[in-house]
């Protein structure tokens, strides 16, 4: 019988520690979101394209039911995603809004290659990080700006309802710069690389977390990370 060591068991079990990363506001927000995101989508397309023909007789305001849906979650995901931003001010030094602006130095520009060749399995372990790695940071930059132009974009064809209201005002100054179907065509746009980002969020997230044990996936449970040893 192998009896395993102490040497053994240090390099099986890496992590020295766990670290309080994600804040109570940081996973809410992001499940939220997430949520949000999926009922936006599949409403979305609903009325991009009615994929369901229920009886009229029995479902005689189907199309109505659904967009009443998207915009009742648009305002939810709205409110969520600027808590989250707010939240980039007031919360933990995990979660401050200085953690996504700060891939710009030619030491997080290594990271951004080692971890490409991580992704693509040509490195077999990048260093480890509490938090986004600087790559993470580009992403979530792009995703941010992504949702506060559909947030902005998704109002601003809602209050066509009323063009005399200060509610079209403000979010119908879009119209200014480009016409109401390129609006709407955007708008439709933004699903598929909201989508494409799910994904990759995902693979790389699970990913990570397979191969360095570090607690990734279930951080934004319980907001605890394991601090992995060098």
């Amino acid at each position: 019988m192998v009896t395993a060591t102490a040497k053994d068991l240090w390099h099986a079990c890496p992590a020295r520690g766990f670290i309080y990363v994600w804040q109570a506001a940081v996973r809410i927000t992001h499940w939220v979101n997430v949520l949000c995101i999926m009922i936006l989508v599949l409403t979305g397309l609903y009325m991009h394209y009615p994929f369901m023909k229920p009886n009229p007789v029995d479902f005689p305001y189907m199309m109505g039911y659904a967009r009443f849906i998207h915009y009742l979650t648009g305002i939810i995901f709205s409110i969520s995603v600027l808590a989250r931003m707010w939240w980039g001010i007031v919360g933990n030094k995990y979660s401050n809004i200085s953690t996504f602006f700060n891939p710009f130095n030619k030491e997080d520009r290594k990271l951004i290659i080692s971890y490409l060749k991580y992704y693509g399995f040509l490195e077999h372990k990048p260093p480890h990080l509490l938090t986004h790695n600087p790559m993470a940071q580009y992403a979530y930059i792009a995703i941010f700006c992504v949702f506060l132009f559909q947030i902005f974009s998704g109002f601003a064809l809602w209050s066509q309802i009323n063009p005399d209201s200060a509610y079209y005002a403000f979010f119908g100054s879009i119209f200014s710069i480009m016409s109401n179907q390129w609006v709407r065509y955007l708008h439709y746009f933004v699903v598929y690389i909201t989508a494409a980002f799910l994904i990759v969020h995902l693979y790389a997230a699970v990913l990570v977390d397979f191969r360095t044990h570090s607690g990734d996936i279930s951080s934004i449970f319980s907001g605890w990370k394991a601090d992995i040893r060098d």
